[in-house]
């Protein structure tokens, strides 16, 4: 480069160390202490066709055995909120029984948390836009963070929310049309 201090500054050769490659198919305990004892932080993922699957880091195999670790760059949601149209946003990570007690209902599932119901009732992994219907409320997956794409709130719309939307976008129709 053509700048008067390039040679003093230093190259990304100097500092950059070489990179741990693992395959996708070693157990998340033996890459955690191995990455411990090497003092790695990221290893790139292979798959068994030798292509990068994907990278891994130490905090997100923390983060697989004790949960989310909220940092500084992660922003505070609240876990419950009541919105103006009667629905509910709800962190997919919120304990079942607590949405039960929120709602009045007993869930009798095999899981531990609204995104968990979500994935099990839909048999597969929920992606943005994802519905069920439970008990006489609609959870829609709702928004998508974090490094791994996954649901992080919930919308629970209870069947009157549902039918007072559909009413009020048919009648906003009718006077769309009463207009023209």
């Amino acid at each position: 480069f053509d700048h008067r201090d390039a040679e003093s500054i230093e190259r990304v050769e100097s500092v950059m160390r070489p990179v741990t490659y693992v395959p996708d198919s070693k157990p998340v305990d033996d890459l955690l202490r191995e990455m411990q004892a090497a003092r790695v932080h990221l290893a790139v993922v292979i798959d068994e066709y030798g292509g990068t699957a994907g990278l891994v880091t130490i905090e997100d195999i923390l983060e697989e055995i004790v949960g989310e670790i909220a940092d500084e760059y992660d922003e505070e949601q609240p876990d419950i909120e009541h919105r103006a149209d009667g629905s509910i946003r709800v962190s997919a990570r919120l304990p079942l029984d607590d949405l039960g007690h929120l709602l009045k209902q007993s869930f009798d599932d095999d899981v531990d948390t609204v995104g968990g119901l979500l994935a099990e009732r839909l048999g597969k992994v929920p992606i943005s836009g994802s519905s069920i219907t439970v008990d006489g409320y609609e959870l829609v997956a709702e928004s998508v963070g974090g490094r791994r794409n996954r649901i992080t709130s919930v919308v629970v719309i209870p069947d009157e929310a549902i039918g007072a939307r559909v009413v009020s976008l048919d009648e906003s129709a009718a006077t769309t049309k009463d207009q023209a």
